[in-house]
């Protein structure tokens, strides 16, 4: 059956090109209001976008003045560097260690201050009163007035305490114990600021002398092809050996170049552990060498149980909570205290009747005895006793690991005097090889593979013999640090910066280390 009999819908048909034309001419106007909304928004994106640019332009800013600033402050070093000068350097400027240096001043602070529970404590006050009306009373219809209008007074007050049951002193033995521990504090990390500037010093080292091998090699794989080259004309070598010879100088160029980055990053390491500018023009002076050293293990735990610090704080935690368990027990015992106290006023205090200046003083003992507290004192002095059980067990875990490292360090220096040996053994071996290798190569009798092989293995055996004694000396570093004896010796200093450990700081305890012989290493060197 046709639509088009039906009334309804004529009438939508004949409607629909009306609400098309409007739709049409709407799309126009909604596109434009959208178009300008999304513009709106992006010009607030961009206009916020330069806020966050110009706060992070100013906060470069702020960084580049600090960094000049401080890099200003820095020293710097210049020329010819040896390891008694860089740790001479870095236990000056150092930044870690000088946050650490403070240490003392501030259990100087405590110390000082313990003395507050010994000492008498004096008290000074002022008063001034204004009265509305002073009072009076009448006697026979004459007025007799009680004081002024206008009262003054000033006392002074003295406090001795005489008896606390024990805090004051164990206060002041702890105080003291305090200064004690910050000044093996101030010693660990000394010793730390010489270990991690002397290991950058030895990495440094290290890559300068792997630098120096690879240059080595390249120089002579350099030479080797011209060798080529002229063998080459002569019609005795082939275009393969060119290429060969080719590939070999580019490759040891690569491997120069990688070598001479981790120069210059161990520098960085090492003028940042100096505590210097990061623009200091610094040559090294020292060179790794293979020092021997049998230390016997009896002999290197009694050097690391009389210095290591942290053994030597473990004891000193352990006397301060027996202090804090005796300051706790303290509350057992009366507090006794004596005081005096001068006061003068006006009117007078012996009779306010007096509007005159007038004195008094009163003197006396008072005591104080806790009898019951709720069981509070009960619960302090048990859980200050079991901590002193956690000290003990502390301590006792502090040996045990200080004994496994001694033991670690010295099996790790025997294996590495073993690996230089054999690599030393190993790189006459190799520089035989190549001398042998060059020559049959002149005289026709090897191929050119046979020098590449050769210059390569050389070039290894080079870097590894670099590599044991690197290993050997940083195990001898190792070894003093696990003694505790790398830098200043145990015991408490007045100085109120840590003591310099100067030239020869590391090589200088090395010596008060007897081999299986029972002579000083010092003497064989």
């Amino acid at each position: 059956m046709s639509n088009s009999s039906d009334p309804a819908a004529g009438r939508a048909d004949r409607g629909a090109p009306e609400e098309v034309t409007r739709t049409r001419k709407l799309k126009p106007a909604v596109i434009l209001l959208l178009g300008a909304g999304l513009l709106a928004a992006c010009a607030s994106q961009r206009s916020m976008y330069r806020g966050i640019e110009e706060n992070r332009t100013r906060a470069y800013d702020a960084w580049l003045e600090a960094h000049r600033g401080e890099e200003a402050t820095r020293p710097r070093a210049e020329g010819a560097l040896s390891l008694a000068d860089a740790l001479k350097l870095a236990l000056t400027y150092n930044k870690s260690l000088q946050a650490v240096s403070r240490e003392r001043e501030i259990a100087r602070g405590g110390v000082i201050e313990a003395y507050s529970g010994i000492l008498p404590a004096v008290t000074g006050e002022a008063e001034y009163v204004r009265l509305d009306e002073a009072s009076a009373f009448d006697v026979g219809g004459q007025m007799i007035s009680m004081g002024d209008e206008n009262n003054y007074s000033a006392g002074l007050q003295v406090t001795q305490p005489l008896f606390r049951g024990g805090e004051s002193a164990a206060n002041w033995r702890a105080a003291r114990w305090s200064a004690l521990l910050a000044d093996d504090r101030i010693r660990e990390a000394v010793q730390d600021t010489i270990h991690q500037t002397a290991v950058a010093y030895y990495d440094t080292l290290l890559a300068g002398h792997l630098f120096e091998v690879n240059r080595a090699a390249v120089d002579s794989a350099r030479d080797y092809l011209n060798d080529v080259r002229i063998k080459y004309d002569q019609g005795i070598a082939s275009k393969f050996d060119i290429l060969r010879a080719e590939v070999d100088v580019s490759l040891f160029e690569a491997q120069m170049i990688q070598q001479q980055n981790q120069v210059n990053i161990s520098r960085t390491k090492l003028l940042l552990a100096m505590g210097a500018s990061q623009e200091s023009e610094i040559t090294l002076s020292d060179r790794l060498e293979f020092i021997p050293l049998e230390p016997e293990i009896e002999e290197a735990v009694r050097i690391a149980y009389l210095n290591r610090p942290d053994l030597h704080q473990a004891e000193l935690n352990l006397k301060l909570q027996e202090e804090s368990w005796r300051a706790a027990r303290s509350g057992y015992w009366p507090d006794i205290s004596a005081f005096f106290e001068q006061v003068w006023a006006n009117p007078d205090p012996h009779s306010s009747t007096r509007v005159e200046w007038g004195d008094a003083w009163t003197a006396g003992l008072a005591a104080q005895w806790p009898l019951f507290d709720g069981l509070g004192r009960e619960g302090r002095v048990a859980r200050e006793k079991a901590r002193i059980r956690q000290r003990e067990l502390q301590l006792a875990s502090a040996e045990e690991r200080a004994l496994l490292e001694v033991k670690q360090v010295i099996l790790s220096l025997r294996d590495a005097a073993e690996f230089v040996e054999s690599q030393s053994l190993n790189l006459e071996r190799a520089r035989e090889a190549l001398r042998l290798a060059e020559i049959e190569y002149r005289e026709g009798i090897q191929d050119a593979v046979t020098v590449t092989e050769s210059r390569s293995a050389l070039t290894r055996a080079e870097g590894l013999y670099y590599e044991a004694v690197y290993y050997h000396t940083v195990a001898r570093l190792e070894l003093q640090r696990a003694l505790g004896v790398l830098g200043p010796r145990a015991g408490p200093s007045d100085s109120p910066t840590p003591p310099p450990a100067q030239p020869g700081v590391i090589e200088e305890f090395v010596g008060t280390i007897p081999d299986s012989s029972g002579s000083p290493e010092g003497d064989k060197r």
